[in-house]
C-alpha cells in the first residue's frame, strides 16, 4: 500500500468517524428551550395580572416573528430523504466525495490488484448511506420540533385569546363597591373629632 492510498484510507476512516458522531448526534439531539415555550411561559407570567393592550400586542408581533421564522425552516413534508441530502444537509456529500480518494489512489497506484479497487468502490457506498441516515435523522427531528412548535403554537393562541378577554372585562360590581368602601371612610372621618 502506498502511501497515498494509506493516507486516502485514514481521512476515509475520520470522514466516517465523523458521519457517525453526526448521525448519533442528530439522532439523540436533546430539544432545545424553544422560543415558542419561552413566549409561553412568559405569557403565562403576565396574564396573573391584566395586560395593557400594549403588552398584548407585543406578545401577538412576538408570535409572528416567530411564525415567521419556522416557516422559513420547516422541512416540506413532501421532501424526501435524497432531496433533503442535497439541500437539507449538503456537508455529508463532502464525505462522500472523500470516500473517492482511496479509488482513485488504488486506480492509480496498482489498478491489477482488484481486491483493493473493490474494497475502495464500497467506501463511497458506505459514506452515502451514512449521510442517507443523517438525512432521515435530520428529517425525523425536523418532524417533532415542528409538531412541538404548532402545539405550544396553539397554546400561545389561547393564551392570547384568554388574555385578550380579560383585559376588556370589568369587574362587576367594582366601582359601586369602591364608592361604598369610600363613604365608610368618610363616614368614620366625620365622627372623629
Amino acid at each position: 500500500m502506498s502511501s497515498f492510498e494509506f493516507i486516502s484510507l485514514a481521512v476515509w476512516v475520520g470522514v466516517v468517524a465523523l458521519q457517525l458522531a453526526d448521525l448519533t448526534l442528530t439522532a439523540s439531539r436533546v430539544p432545545q428551550l424553544s422560543s415558542f415555550s419561552v413566549l409561553r411561559d412568559d405569557l403565562m407570567d403576565a396574564t396573573a395580572a391584566r395586560l395593557s393592550p400594549e403588552q398584548l400586542a407585543d406578545f401577538r408581533e412576538r408570535l409572528a416573528t416567530l411564525d415567521e421564522r419556522e416557516a422559513a425552516r420547516t422541512v416540506p413534508p413532501s421532501r424526501g430523504v435524497n432531496a433533503h441530502l442535497f439541500t437539507g444537509v449538503p456537508w455529508q456529500l463532502a464525505a462522500v466525495s472523500l470516500s473517492l480518494l482511496p479509488v482513485v489512489a488504488a486506480v492509480m497506484g496498482d489498478p491489477s490488484n482488484a481486491a483493493v479497487v473493490l474494497v475502495g468502490l464500497l467506501l463511497p457506498a458506505i459514506s452515502y448511506v451514512l449521510a442517507l441516515a443523517v438525512a432521515r435523522a435530520s428529517i425525523a427531528a425536523a418532524g417533532a420540533r415542528s409538531s412541538l412548535h404548532s402545539q405550544q403554537r396553539a397554546e400561545i393562541s389561547d393564551l392570547l385569546d384568554l388574555a385578550a378577554k380579560a383585559s376588556r372585562q370589568k369587574v362587576a360590581g367594582l366601582g359601586d363597591r369602591v364608592a361604598r368602601a369610600l363613604q365608610i371612610l368618610r363616614e368614620q372621618q366625620a365622627e372623629r373629632p
